[in-house]
């Protein structure tokens, strides 16, 4: 396999939470990319979640969906699947939390270096409970 290239990513979100309050964020880091078989990940180190802590973070993505993987101080596994609903966990000190996500918008368009555009809109449910909505724009380019 070949060595992993290096890329930039910038991770924009917007939550609305179920009484309407609108919170954005943003993330950027560099990433290792590594593609094969027509999907691509890229392993980057999350640093907004917990007071510049850093979280292992794993973003698998191809044409039939994109999965977010964290590990470490935050244990957390989503998967987002266009038009489909799919269970969740996030795990803490506290114990586990199942949360669910239906996916209703999910566009990628990206090159075979994995360079390019995620957008991604969905509702996230915690214990069945509704959260919010949320919309994540994913650029990664060459670094």
């Amino acid at each position: 396999m070949a060595e992993p290239e290096r890329v930039r990513i910038r991770i924009r979100g917007t939550q609305k939470d179920a009484e309407g309050a609108v919170q954005h964020t943003e993330t950027q880091a560099v990433a290792r990319h590594d593609g094969k078989g027509g999907k691509h990940y890229l392993r980057y180190e999350d640093r907004t979640l917990l007071a510049g802590q850093a979280v292992p973070s794993l973003l698998k993505f191809s044409e039939n969906g994109l999965t977010l993987v964290r590990h470490g101080a935050v244990e957390q596994r989503l998967e987002f699947v266009r038009g489909a609903e799919r269970q969740g966990l996030y795990r803490s000190p506290y114990g586990n939390i199942p949360l669910t996500v239906r996916t209703h918008e999910l566009s990628l368009a990206c090159q075979a270096d994995g360079t390019g555009r995620i957008a991604l809109r969905y509702d996230l449910f915690l214990q069945g409970a509704f959260q919010g909505s949320c919309a994540l724009t994913i650029e990664i380019e060459a670094e």
